[in-house]
């Protein structure tokens, strides 16, 4: 009788790890190597859009051998509100964010794509549309995209019921951080503001 019990127990085990995960993502700014001499606060978060496909909190998930979706990665906030925080901690480190509203110039960025997946590799992507805003005129002075995927090839133990939300959620923050380096490190974005 116990030795019947006993797989039945590490299945109920195993499954218990399934579902929705609730995972953290923030902006390292430890990372953020310098700022520039030239830096001023002038730039301000005015807007972000989410258009990915699946908006709200998905980030991506771990799947089983049919593609299934095994185990959920989701942000605590709306992804947009994570990359507007992202954004302002970004430029804060490099000495570019504008107190209050205050910025001569505002960010709108869309969300194009951030999300994760595992099934025996794990793979994450972001993309971010970045336009700055002169707010004297309301015109637009600069639109860049800014992207990175990252792919782990995993390995076939750490799949399925196994994979590791933590492995797949750094992954993805890893991607995110990349992203919005890549965005406000740009030679011409620091050129527009002033900071080059």
């Amino acid at each position: 009788m116990r030795a019947a019990a006993l797989p039945v127990l590490m299945l109920a085990g195993l499954l218990a790890g399934c579902g929705a995960h609730q995972v953290p993502m923030a902006y390292n700014t430890a990372l953020v190597t310098a700022k520039s001499a030239a830096a001023k606060p002038v730039v301000e978060v005015l807007s972000v859009a989410d258009t990915r496909k699946y908006t709200g909190t998905h980030l991506g998930a771990i799947r089983g051998g049919y593609g299934n979706a095994l185990k959920t990665l989701e942000t605590a906030q709306p992804v947009k509100e994570v990359v507007r925080q992202a954004f302002s901690e970004g430029l804060a480190a490099r000495g570019l964010l504008a107190p209050g509203n205050g910025g001569r110039y505002g960010l709108d960025v869309t969300v194009e794509k951030l999300d994760c997946s595992q099934l025996i590799r794990r793979e994450a992507h972001a993309r971010f549309q970045v336009s700055v805003l002169d707010k004297t005129t309301g015109r637009p002075v600069y639109t860049r995209t800014s992207d990175d995927s990252r792919v782990d090839p995993g390995n076939l133990v750490e799949t399925g019921v196994l994979g590791s939300v933590e492995d797949l959620r750094k992954l993805t923050n890893d991607s995110m951080q990349a992203a919005i380096d890549d965005a406000l490190d740009n030679p011409a974005f620091l050129a527009v503001i002033g900071a080059r």
